[in-house]
């Protein structure tokens, strides 16, 4: 079974149509019917920051099947170079959300784009989740690996943090203890993650 699994990974994971070394990408995460409005949000603010994104009802063709999915996922994933997670009241709900995010920390992608941060501080630079409903009552864990965002203000300004970052590249060692105060994605995480916090 798990070797038929992998077969049909390998056999389907050739539809990249971007290289994300020369288009730095941002994935979007999200649960498909209750945020996809909110996620087409995003991807308007994330292409007027001069980025590309990366949605899934515009990467994947009508499938049902799960591995066929989770192979485009991991395509998308693999060619991004961010991550952006969408949080409403029934995210939750789905287990796609959290492995795309536990897939984007993982990949050695994120860590190559600023070579010299340490990425086992919070907040991951290039991941952030806007959490347009802050009534949730239970926050995941995870949330706290990447920037929590509470209005799409905040993804703008998120957005163009990231965009700076991405088009200038490697950050030379003496600069990179300073990365995050100066694109103030830090200032954005403690502005914001006591809010989340039960």
């Amino acid at each position: 079974m798990q070797n038929r699994i992998i077969k049909n990974l390998y056999e389907i994971r050739n539809t990249r149509d971007f290289t994300p070394d020369t288009k730095p990408a941002v994935f979007i995460s999200y649960k498909q019917d209750p945020d996809k409005v909110t996620a087409e949000q995003c991807a308007g603010i994330i292409k007027d920051a001069g980025l590309y994104y990366w949605l899934d009802f515009e990467r994947i063709p009508p499938v049902e099947d799960d591995v066929r999915i989770a192979a485009y996922i991991e395509e998308g994933l693999d060619a991004a170079s961010a991550l952006l997670g969408i949080i409403g009241p029934d995210t939750f709900d789905s287990a796609w959300v959290p492995y795309e995010t536990g897939g984007a920390r993982g990949r050695q992608r994120f860590k190559n784009r600023i070579k010299s941060v340490s990425f086992s501080e919070k907040p991951h630079p290039l991941i952030a989740h806007y959490i347009y409903d802050p009534g949730i009552k239970k926050m995941p864990a995870f949330i706290e690996l990447g920037t929590p965002l509470r209005c799409l203000c905040e993804v703008q300004e998120w957005t163009a943090y990231i965009a700076e970052i991405l088009q200038q590249g490697s950050v030379p060692l003496h600069e990179a203890k300073s990365i995050q105060q100066r694109h103030r994605i830090h200032e954005i995480y403690e502005r914001n993650i006591n809010y989340f916090r039960a």
